[in-house]
């Protein structure tokens, strides 16, 4: 979930105050957005099932492998409004990419220096009236301070047209997690692998025997728990209407412990060996870059202030066997909704 990125543009509006101009946003528009720090919660359904047969290779010492997998989880998280930020569309990046670069085309570092060191002692004076004007009166007799001034007067009106072509309205409102304050997710997985080899050339007695190892658990999310999410976030657009969501799915898994049994021995009962087993799947559709692409939901929204949204979406990604590098095609399927205020 991406935050705002716009090249800062703190200079320009500096430049509009000593050039007596107005900044104006091209786009004003008087949004209504959450206020912040009010609780987003986002609760997910999830069910996942998968299977595949590999034959082995001549002279593997085996005949095939066997997967199935079987797993669900029920989830909430806790998101958090944070102040609206301007547009972070690539057109509105573009223009203030622009508007920033031909101000630093003006003012060198050596120029930004001298400024910097004005506006400092300016704010030392805390607010003291007589402090600000005696020090505005020493900045305004320095002639390297006066060369600047009339550097960027000289240079205003090609640069106030393009900070204008910026808009600076309130215009996304994300919602994420506190960093500071996190709220742990709640919920549970069920997660349930099986493996099979058949076929296995039994060196000892002769003849081949077919083995089973299951790995099966119950797995609370909580504050105490190993299960950790990250990376979830809801981003509303006041200006398109539109909301963009981030299922952390792919978070979730757990390490679960093997019980083995063969057809001639019958059960080995628990090992000492866990398998990581995660909730969708190791890896994401063959030719997708990455789960987020599949995970991240897009659609139109009514009220910016109150976001209510809800969605399904059945997906396939791929389990990979770590040990074996066997891949089996998972089929996904996920209910969600996001309600602000946690209704």
């Amino acid at each position: 979930m991406r935050e705002n990125a716009l090249p800062n543009l703190t200079l320009i509006v500096r430049l509009a105050a000593l050039a007596g101009a107005v900044l104006i946003p091209t786009a004003a528009f008087a949004a209504d957005f959450a206020p912040t720090g009010t609780v987003g919660t986002l609760t997910v359904k999830v069910e996942a099932v998968g299977g595949a047969k590999h034959k082995a290779g001549p002279g593997a010492g085996l005949d095939a492998r066997e997967w199935k997998i079987k797993n669900s989880g029920q989830f909430t998280i806790r998101v958090r409004a944070i102040d609206p930020v301007p547009d972070d569309s690539p057109e509105n990046q573009a223009k203030a990419a622009a508007a920033q670069g031909a101000y630093q085309k003006t003012v060198g570092d050596n120029d930004q220096a001298v400024m910097d060191k004005w506006a400092e002692k300016v704010d030392a004076c805390n607010g003291n009236e007589s402090c600000e004007n005696r020090v505005r009166g020493q900045m305004m007799s320095d002639p390297n301070y006066m060369r600047i001034v009339q550097n960027m007067q000289g240079a205003a009106p090609v640069l106030m047209d393009k900070a204008r072509a910026v808009d600076m309205s309130p215009t996304v409102q994300l919602w994420l997690d506190d960093p500071l304050n996190p709220s742990p997710p709640g919920g549970n997985l069920q997660l349930d692998l099986t493996e099979k080899t058949l076929g296995v050339v039994d060196t000892g007695g002769g003849g081949k025997v077919d083995v089973s190892c299951h790995s099966k658990g119950n797995v609370k999310i909580g504050a105490n728990s190993d299960v950790r999410v990250g990376g979830t976030g809801v981003r509303i657009n006041a200006k398109t209407s539109t909301y963009e969501i981030r299922i952390p799915a792919d978070a979730f898994g757990a390490q679960i412990a093997e019980s083995c049994s063969d057809s001639k021995s019958g059960s080995h009962g628990p090992s000492n060996n866990k398998k990581f087993v995660s909730l969708i799947g190791s890896s994401p559709p063959r030719g997708v870059k990455d789960f987020a692409q599949i995970l991240t939901f897009k659609g139109p929204i009514g009220s910016s202030r109150s976001p209510q949204m809800s969605g399904k979406k059945t997906l396939t990604t791929e389990w990979i066997d770590a040990r074996h590098q066997d891949s089996i095609p998972v089929k996904v399927t996920i209910d969600w909704q996001f309600s602000a205020g946690g209704r």
